[in-house]
């Protein structure tokens, strides 16, 4: 086993089955991204103005079949059975169109929603059904993710494994197998890593490859972008021509990051939703003198946050791959990482004990910013409470593309010779049987037990 063949024996038959077995419009907001995509494909790359506000409009029976996924939980009925995926083929395009406000997707740019609209081109254009529609945008997804994750692997001068196995973390599978940003988003942060350990490596990385990997993260999801941080950091503590040149590209994407940023979020950006059936209603310039008006506050709070929250970020993470959350013990999860922890100590040991001194603090110290910066955009973006409460109501999936940095940066490396003893053998199980068991029990659950679990 090698992290490539992770990727392509593990990774890629996992997403399949999420793609496909996932209940339809149950992964992460999923229906609002669906509604920008169908919008792509109809010739739109941004929401637009309209009577009922700044939105999409797409067939009235592609909503009217997310209605019929929310009937079927109310009645108690599993998501997926035939007699479910006949009625949503059932649900065909005619004439009725249906405005949906897709204001929160203008938080990324239309990179990361062009793999689902690029997929959903031809089924858009024959008329076909929201669910074929649907399972299109996601394959394709998909197969983006994988591609761009597989160019990581392949060609990362350090932490090979680490890359691989943060590419089939379940939670970022199922990210990259839904219609989201967030699939690209991952898979960016992933290839600007393997760019960054080249650069740090001495290597004169190409510039076609500098260019397409930062500027890929640098219109993806923010506030990933800050990422490319890495780059600068490098030339800083150890300035070679190489290391400058890569710094230079990488600021101009830091700098193309931040004016995107800055201009999607002005534009009266808003969620809508926090489930499929729920509503939050906030004033964003509210919450942003909130945040600059008490700054100390707001720091303790994401502290107090993540310390408190965090069991449940690990529950998600393994668990939590839509709406339905997976039938298993809890302390299961939390083996799960002992186990991804042990062995990527075993299998990319050489690589932590030669990352150490100034090195390790700084890149540990940009994933501990990153996760406030995170908090920051929640509280503004999603929460209407002035006391920082929900901040962290998706912080698993927020904190996940982060996985390989923070495994880096945070890994005890006084325990790398201790892991060794466990063997090899021990980390490629561990690596390969994390993944399809969480993965496992999770369609377990979408085709038999599903409908107990509470919807949001």
């Amino acid at each position: 086993m090698t992290p490539q063949r992770l990727l392509l024996s593990v990774g890629l038959p996992l997403g399949l089955l999420i793609a496909l077995l996932s209940p339809a419009w149950t992964a992460y907001d999923e229906f609002t991204h669906f509604a920008r995509v169908v919008d792509m494909a109809q010739g739109n790359l941004e929401p637009h103005p309209m009577p009922e506000g700044v939105g999409s409009v797409i067939p009235a029976a592609y909503q009217e079949a997310t209605d019929e996924i929310i009937l079927n939980h109310q009645a108690g009925r599993p998501p997926w059975t035939p007699t479910s995926v006949r009625a949503l083929l059932g649900h065909r395009p005619d004439d009725r169109t249906v405005f949906v406000d897709t204001r929160p997707t203008t938080a990324s740019s239309p990179i990361g929603y062009l793999p689902a609209a690029l997929g959903s081109l031809l089924p858009v254009a024959l008329g076909a059904p929201g669910v074929v529609v649907l399972w299109a945008g996601r394959l394709a997804s998909l197969g983006a993710y994988m591609l761009l994750a597989a160019w990581a692997v392949r060609t990362t001068a350090a932490f090979r494994w680490s890359l691989a196995v943060a590419a089939t973390i379940p939670l970022n599978l199922a990210l990259a197998a839904s219609i989201s940003p967030d699939g690209l988003t991952i898979a960016a942060v992933l290839l600007t890593v393997a760019m960054w350990t080249r650069v740090e490596g001495g290597e004169d990385v190409p510039l076609p490859a500098l260019m397409l990997s930062t500027g890929l993260l640098a219109l993806a999801k923010p506030p990933y972008f800050l990422v490319l941080g890495l780059f600068v950091a490098s030339a800083v503590l150890h300035r070679t021509a190489a290391r400058i040149r890569a710094a230079c590209v990488a600021g101009a994407a830091l700098l193309v990051g931040l004016i995107a940023t800055v201009a999607n979020s002005g534009d009266n950006y808003q969620a809508v939703t926090t489930t499929m059936t729920g509503r939050i209603d906030y004033d964003p310039e509210l919450q942003m003198d909130h945040l600059l008006g008490d700054v100390p506050g707001f720091l303790w709070a994401t502290v107090d946050t993540w310390i408190t929250e965090y069991r449940f970020y690990v529950q998600g993470w393994f668990r939590q791959l839509g709406f339905w959350e997976a039938d298993m013990a809890s302390m299961v999860p939390w083996a799960f990482v002992a186990i991804l922890a042990v062995s990527l100590l075993i299998l990319d040991g050489d690589d932590m004990e030669r990352l150490s001194g100034v090195r390790r603090v700084t890149i540990a110290m940009g994933v501990a910013g990153l996760i406030v910066a995170i908090y920051a955009a929640s509280f503004v973006y999603f929460t209407d409470r002035p006391d920082y409460d929900h901040i962290g109501l998706q912080m698993a999936r927020y904190s996940v593309p982060l996985a390989v940095l923070a495994f880096i940066a945070w890994s005890p490396r006084a325990l790398v010779g201790p892991a060794r003893r466990l063997g090899p053998r021990f980390a490629v199980v561990g690596v390969v049987g994390v993944p399809i068991a969480a993965v496992g029990a999770s369609v377990v659950t979408w085709l038999w037990t599903g409908a107990n679990t509470p919807l949001g």
